[in-house]
């Protein structure tokens, strides 16, 4: 699946999808590469990307995006019969509070696709103080033994601070030094006043170097005793909120089922946020699933890219094909290749429910997609490759789309022509649909199979003088018409590739002999 994708371009088209958190990254590399619709899950998630595609494009601030941002990836299996931590709970209460701003949202904008629950009672049960926050702590309201011990050690601490400050007015005043702090240095040249520190009693030595000693006010018999009673209260507040985090834990599993529900409900409608934003930028439609195949203003989005990224136009093509198999004759560089691509990436983007970057677009659902450049990696020459992959794709279950980009071409011209007459006369037998490019005279000499043409270079083009390929190949992007025009009857395929040659730069002297030879 990946290997195909890479020879669509749809890689590329998959990169601008933008996911607006980081939560979305798991999904939606199981939505593109595990997933499997049915019709009706592909209607259905056509239908909610549709509608946020509207929402989108009537909302100037896009509040969605600031609401998604700020939901935290969460693996709600973790909160199962699992005893949990302070860590583990905040990220539940940080999803849960940012979660029911995104459910409210919904409610508000008539998003009525997505099964949110409500997780109001499990914020209410990580948010006992009302604080209406995403911040969690162990709160003296989940408990009346731990409010007492907190009132208990505020007091204490309190108490210890007023004797050490009383300590040290004593030591003050015993050792006559008004200027003492409860932590202070002397440097060793100090002798006597370090050893009057020493022998006080009122200080302990804290650290000492090379240079100097640091010492800090000592615990007084009293101080003592309320260190040791806030040491002991300190551990009847560990206990106590050790059985609050097993009473919270079991609590939390309780709410298992709807906490799972809620974190796929909002990877799904994230997900849909995510296509719908790349549907608008792209220009993109929500296709018709119906037995026909019709696209106005359609693009091979991956080529669009490319092109831009090189300062160049792409040309959007209205197309109409028939279900059964198809010709497409046209020059060297005439974009026959981008439509059978294009196809491609239309097939697979149907099968995940993406928008497609067309104006309007009608196609099937096909089982599969079978395009002859997607080669396996076999230790075969690529005609070998070509005929294997061939043969693996026919016996695919379902219906095919057969996008075959001059197929036979790597053997011999004789045979390759045989061969792809047969192949095209073979698939035309069949439920499959096809769409076949060709350089061959033969296949597209065959009656009763609908035939097309790119219109190729409509004008003349002067002599170029120029060296530089970047330019030379835009002269000819301009020179070309990539226009799409159904024959009458069926034609030998044109003969451009004498003047795509003699714009790509080959020498005067080469294309009058092969002239010669026509």
């Amino acid at each position: 699946m990946k290997k195909q994708y890479e020879n669509l371009g749809l890689n590329k088209i998959f990169d601008e999808i933008k996911l607006p958190a980081a939560f979305l990254s798991s999904a939606m590399k199981h939505k593109l590469y595990r997933q499997s619709m049915d019709r009706e899950e592909i209607l259905f998630a056509y239908q909610r990307r549709g509608r946020f595609m509207q929402l989108l494009a009537s909302d100037k601030h896009d509040r969605w995006e600031s609401i998604l941002s700020y939901i935290n990836e969460l693996r709600p299996s973790a909160y199962r019969a699992a005893r949990l931590g302070l860590s583990q709970l905040f990220e539940l209460k940080n999803f849960v509070y940012h979660y029911e701003i995104l459910r409210k949202h919904a409610a508000e904008s008539s998003l009525e696709f997505y099964d949110l629950p409500d997780l109001g009672e499990l914020f209410s049960l990580l948010d006992p103080d009302d604080i209406k926050a995403p911040s969690f702590s162990i709160s003296p309201a989940y408990s009346k033994d731990l409010q007492g011990f907190v009132d208990e050690k505020v007091l204490l601490a309190h108490s210890l601070k007023h004797e050490r400050h009383s300590f040290l007015s004593e030591a003050k005043e015993k050792l006559g030094m008004d200027s003492l702090k409860e932590e202070f240095v002397l440097p060793r040249s100090q002798g006597d006043l370090i050893q009057k520190i020493q022998s006080s009693g009122y200080f302990a030595l804290h650290r000492e170097n090379i240079a100097n000693l640091s010492f800090i006010l000592a615990d007084s018999p009293k101080a003592r005793e309320l260190k040791e009673r806030i040491a002991r209260l300190n551990e009847l507040l560990e206990q106590e909120e050790e059985r609050i985090l097993e009473e919270l834990s079991e609590a939390v599993d309780g709410f298992y089922p709807l906490l799972q529900k809620a974190y796929d409900e909002t990877c799904e409608l994230g997900y849909d946020y995510a296509l719908a934003r790349f549907a608008l930028l792209h220009d993109c439609c929500i296709p018709q699933i119906a037995e026909k195949m019709e696209f106005k203003a359609a693009r091979n989005l991956e080529t669009e890219l490319n092109l831009k990224e090189n300062k160049r136009k792409f040309q959007s093509l209205d197309m109409t094909f028939d279900l059964g198999v198809n010709l497409i004759t046209g020059p060297n560089m005439g974009g026959k290749s981008t439509i059978l691509m294009a196809l491609g990436q239309f097939a697979v983007m149907i099968k995940l429910g993406i928008p497609l970057p067309a104006q309007k677009a009608t196609m099937p659902i096909y089982d599969y997609v079978y395009y002859n450049h997607c080669a396996a990696e076999e230790n075969l020459s690529s005609f070998g490759i070509e005929v294997v992959a061939f043969g693996r794709a026919l016996s695919s279950k379902g219906r095919g789309l057969y996008l075959l980009d001059e197929f036979g071409k790597g053997t011999n011209p004789r045979e390759g022509e045989a061969l792809a007459t047969a192949v095209i006369e073979y698939l035309s037998k069949s439920e499959h649909s096809t769409i076949a490019a060709t350089h061959f005279t033969a296949p597209a000499l065959k009656k009763g199979i609908p035939q097309y043409q790119i219109k190729g270079i409509d004008k003349a083009i002067a002599p170029l003088e120029t060296e530089d390929l970047k330019h030379r190949l835009k002269l000819l992007s301009d020179a070309m018409d990539y226009s799409l025009v159904k024959l009458d009857e069926s034609k030998s395929p044109p003969l451009d590739a004498l003047k795509i040659a003699r714009i790509l730069g080959l020498p005067d002297e080469i294309i009058t002999l092969a002239e010669k030879e026509l």
